[in-house]
């Protein structure tokens, strides 16, 4: 078994995720000892209790992983695993990044710079509209747009890349022999003849449920370098998107809608806890050309940084504030009065425009960059 062989079977194991599978790795020194380890060497895993390193022993005897890789191959699927150069640098960057990686498709397309852009399954002609304005701008700039092939924003997202002539990312909350919608297979076929990749990070057989979803939305974001989300309820899955946004430090935007309408709330909560307010493709564009992102060399930028990184108030007040020394976060909060979801997404935007440094994290200091 190789090691690559090694992650494609420990992704066909339900019961353990990129975590568990990362401190395994650590522990046991490769994908492929953990993948043999027996009971006993399992319970030295952080995160596997004594009942569970004799579960996932016994699991891992009866994974047919050789069947998956010829299911691969039949379904004209590339399996990308964590340990493949084909692997997108960005989406290594979060915090549970997914083991492997099934890609109909060309698997070049996830590592184009991408803007995530998402919302409801339900939306009003003013949201389709701006859907499809923003998606072809966007792409006409150089990005690929990514979404999650769902009704809605996402469908339109998708509709109006390919017909710019875009690429675009298509991430499911299914296996990909298992499609949802269904009645979106034919834009799934569309998005791969154009260039650009549907791809799920389950094994085959696997049907959509409540926990597939609000998984596959951390890949949204993480092969994003910002996520718009162009209409969205309160509670909706969409919501999730944007926070896993922010916990990637990906930037967050949204576009603002009317006051009295439901499928606008969402942006307009998202716009009050500090994320960045877009009325045009040109504002979205000014966002992902100052992020940090492009100082790297293996995601490059279609555009040139601007010549003035663009602060709003929040972040001119912590900077001025920050100005005699450095503080904690704690200290911050309480000196400048601003909500702590609000102010650590203004440190994060800060981080990535080089402006403030984190350091000593155990304390959660920050100090200004001179």
């Amino acid at each position: 078994m190789t090691e690559r062989e090694a992650y494609i079977a420990l992704n066909m194991v339900q019961r353990i995720g990129a975590v568990t599978v990362a401190n395994g790795v650590a522990a046991l020194g490769s994908a492929v000892a953990f993948f043999k380890a027996g009971p006993s060497a399992l319970r030295e895993v952080r995160g596997i209790s004594r009942d569970s390193a004799e579960t996932l022993s016994t699991s891992f005897l009866f994974v047919d992983w050789r069947r998956e890789i010829e299911n691969a191959e039949s379904h004209n699927t590339k399996l990308v695993t964590f340990v493949d150069p084909e692997y997108p640098a960005l989406l290594k960057t979060i915090h549970d990044p997914p083991l492997v990686l099934y890609v109909t498709g060309d698997p070049r397309a996830l590592s184009l710079p991408g803007v995530g852009i998402v919302g409801t399954r339900a939306p009003t002609p003013y949201g389709r509209a701006n859907a499809a304005a923003f998606s072809s701008a966007l792409a006409q700039a150089g990005y690929a747009v990514v979404s999650g092939l769902a009704r809605g924003i996402d469908t339109e997202a998708h509709r109006a890349t390919l017909a710019s002539r875009g690429t675009t990312t298509a991430i499911l909350g299914s296996a990909l022999d298992r499609l949802y919608p269904e009645e979106n297979r034919k834009l799934a076929h569309e998005i791969i003849d154009a260039g650009g990749a549907v791809i799920s990070e389950y094994p085959f057989g696997r049907s959509a449920d409540r926990q597939t979803f609000p998984m596959r939305n951390r890949i949204i974001s993480g092969l994003s370098q910002g996520i718009l989300v162009v209409e969205a309820g309160v509670s909706s899955g969409t919501m999730i998107t944007a926070d896993h946004a922010l916990e990637q430090g990906r930037a967050v935007m949204a576009i603002p809608g009317r006051i009295d309408t439901a499928s606008a709330s969402g942006c307009h909560k998202l716009i009050q806890d500090g994320a960045r307010l877009v009325t045009t493709p040109d504002d979205v564009l000014d966002e992902l050309s100052s992020l940090r992102y492009n100082e790297s060399p293996t995601i490059p930028s279609p555009l040139p940084p601007p010549p003035k990184v663009r602060l709003d108030d929040e972040e001119k007040l912590i900077l001025s504030t920050l100005e005699n020394g450095s503080m904690t976060l704690c200290e911050l909060a309480d000196a400048l009065n601003i909500p702590a979801r609000k102010l650590t997404f203004c440190i994060t935007t800060l981080e990535m425009k080089c402006l403030v440094d984190r350091f000593d994290l155990d304390r959660i200091k920050l100090h200004a960059k001179r």
